[in-house]
């Protein structure tokens, strides 16, 4: 799968960051390279220490093809920040060498994710419409079903079957859940829609639809009491929601190859 052609000129720094996470292209024949970034090669090698510690997070968790390419797409997403954030000069602070000694993936994503984020925060306001919204919201409870698939034509076809005969019996199961619960920006956007209404969306790796199932009503406090929070709670999404439009953006002008055939 490819997607984009434009190649970055890395800094050199680079070689130094593949020995701690992952491989050098001449280290490694081609058939154990799963993905290029950017041309940084991804080994099998780092993908399954990947999945080993997914698995030992979470010891009910399935190995699957689906779950092999997720996990995948997560490493790739990875290499596009730590490629932005060294771009941008973060890597060269002087912090950066402990980053290196200690953990420096994790900690240099984060410090980018924080850096991002307040850069963003000049577009982000709440209004009063947005917390009413909010708050009407959290009376309602909502079950989802949820279909997700690699191919768009896949989702297509199902989308199609959907409108014909509304049967989503092996599709996933979400909820049910409250407003509060919800990370996905495309489930807070599905949440006030009437049952039986459904919406497709895509981020990039993988195509998706989303019916909305059943709805309860509960009881909420007063809105006075709860009403900083829910400001804090909209401001926090927004900024999330920046951040992931930025990354969105990185990956299609970011060139990505994967070897589908190493994915079992």
């Amino acid at each position: 799968m490819l997607k984009g052609v434009k190649v970055l000129k890395l800094p050199a720094l680079l070689i130094i960051l593949a020995f701690f996470s992952g491989c050098a292209k001449n280290d490694s024949d081609e058939k154990d390279i799963v993905a290029y970034v950017n041309k940084e090669p991804i080994c099998v090698s780092e993908l399954q220490r990947e999945i080993a510690h997914r698995a030992r997070v979470n010891p009910l968790i399935k190995i699957t093809p689906e779950t092999e390419y997720d996990q995948l797409t997560s490493i790739i997403d990875k290499k596009i920040i730590i490629q932005a954030a060294m771009n941008e000069g973060l890597a060269r602070k002087e912090k950066f060498v402990n980053t290196i000694k200690n953990f420096w993936e994790q900690t240099l994503i984060r410090d980018f994710i924080d850096s991002k984020t307040k850069e963003l925060q000049d577009y982000v306001f709440v209004t009063e419409e947005e917390i009413n919204k909010y708050y009407d919201n959290l009376s309602t409870k909502v079950t989802f079903k949820m279909l997700k698939d690699k191919s768009k034509a896949v989702i297509e076809k199902a989308y199609k079957k959907y409108l014909n005969d509304k049967d989503t019996s092996n599709w996933e199961t979400i909820g049910p859940v409250s407003y509060e619960d919800i990370e996905s920006s495309e489930l807070l956007n599905a949440f006030p829609l009437n049952k039986g209404s459904v919406q497709k969306f895509d981020d990039g790796y993988n195509y998706y639809l989303v019916a909305v199932g059943d709805k309860e009503k509960v009881d909420v406090p007063a809105l006075t009491l709860l009403r900083a929070d829910i400001e804090k709670r909209i401001t926090a999404l927004k900024e999330k929601q920046l951040f992931e439009d930025w990354l969105k953006k990185e990956r299609k002008k970011t060139w990505i190859k994967i070897n589908e055939k190493l994915l079992k």
